[in-house]
């Protein structure tokens, strides 16, 4: 099959652009997460989305006679999608299942696989000659639907998962949003085929699935640097312009010194250690960190300062930002309460609650991250430890 020369127009590009962003974040999700976690399944999820609209730019553009490879690659990735959504969120809101519990969920794929073996094993003239006629390739005349069909049944799943999930907290709105545009997908993905039966497709009715595509790409990785903060029961709006999105400023933290926004400030030092013990006491007498809707702005107002200040101070004297020190208030009640109280007078998701967090999941991957021990681990070996003191 001869090439045609490749001409890109302003959709083209702007559908590849939003690819290569999608394929950049999607590493950096999956490696920062060490390639395990909800972060880096949400990575994977990104991933194919990137590789689907690139492979779709490649074939408007003519590229695709000089990258065989990429002919049909993603044909079978949205009998991934929902899957992997189901287990990101799963694992999001607190669950603990292994890798191995989701194995029948890719069954689906694993079958379709083994039927398009043949055509990837293909050369790329037949490939992009006789897609539907080499070996076992007519039954995927069917296959766009069942896929539909598939997605369809996932996006009520996942819906009806966010919506039975009790203390989940702000990580809901989150969560309708991953599904909302999954389900946006799914829909334009529908309308693709229909067009397409009857005869009714056109090149830019062929730009459906790509917008849902660009869309899913748009909303993780602008929102997705603030998802820690939302994991930490923000909305997703304000997490944007909180401390615990801005990795300079965390980093900065960590090697014990202020962040460099605060290093030139004209707060005195002896200001700042006068609200770091009206702070401490503040927290002491009043547990603020209890409430989950806590807020700078009302440390300021009880301590009569600014929100500024505050969080110099907590910067500069704790090495941590607003949240970080929160949550450090409320995972040190929660070993009390770990040590203290047994699991049939007070649960885990009892401790989350009473301590302040908003959902279980937050609590746990909080907890794990400051002590290195699930709290149901740290309660087990406080108890092991007790006992043998005892003995």
């Amino acid at each position: 099959m001869t090439q045609g020369g490749s001409t890109f127009d302003l959709w083209s590009l702007i559908f590849c652009g939003f690819a290569f962003v999608g394929l950049f974040y999607s590493s950096k999700l999956i490696m920062a997460n060490g390639r395990k976690g909800p972060g880096a399944i949400l990575g994977i999820y990104l991933l194919l989305q990137s590789v689907t609209l690139l492979e779709y730019v490649f074939f408007w553009t003519k590229l695709i006679y000089s990258f065989h490879f990429l002919v049909d690659i993603s044909v079978l990735f949205p009998v991934l999608y929902g899957p992997l959504l189901l287990i990101y969120l799963e694992h999001s809101f607190g669950d603990d299942k292994p890798g191995t519990a989701y194995r029948i969920h890719f069954v689906p794929f694993l079958i379709l696989l083994v039927f398009k073996m043949p055509f990837y094993f293909s050369s790329g003239d037949l490939k992009l000659y006789h897609i539907l006629e080499i070996p076992f390739g007519k039954y995927f005349q069917y296959y766009p639907w069942f896929a539909i069909l598939h997605m369809t049944v996932y996006s009520l799943i996942l819906i009806f998962l966010i919506a039975n999930r009790s203390g989940v907290g702000s990580m809901r709105a989150w969560a309708r949003w991953i599904v909302g545009f999954f389900v946006f997908y799914v829909l334009l993905a529908a309308t693709y085929q229909i067009l397409a039966h009857s005869n009714t497709l056109t090149l830019q009715s062929d730009y459906f699935v790509s917008l849902a595509s660009s869309a899913t790409i748009f909303f993780i990785a602008w929102f997705g640097k603030g998802f820690p903060s939302v994991a930490d029961g923000m909305r997703i709006k304000e997490s944007l312009s909180s401390p615990s999105s801005d990795r300079a400023l965390i980093i900065d933290s960590a090697k014990g010194s202020a962040p460099v926004k605060y290093r030139n400030s004209g707060l005195p030092k002896s200001l700042e250690v006068k609200l770091s013990q009206e702070l401490d006491r503040l927290m002491e007498e009043h547990k603020l960190y209890k409430q989950n809707d806590l807020k700078l702005e009302m440390l300021a107002e009880r301590l009569n300062t600014s929100k500024h200040f505050i969080s110099q101070v907590i910067n500069g004297v704790y090495h941590v930002n607003f949240f970080e020190y929160i949550n450090l208030k409320r995972v040190e009640e929660a070993k009390q309460l770990l040590r203290s109280r047994p699991k049939a007078e007070l649960n885990v998701i009892e401790v989350a609650y009473e301590v302040g967090f908003a959902n279980k999941g937050t609590f746990n991957a909080v907890f794990k991250r400051l002590t290195g021990l699930t709290p149901t681990e740290f309660r087990a070996q406080s108890r092991q430890l007790l006992e043998s003191r005892n003995n």
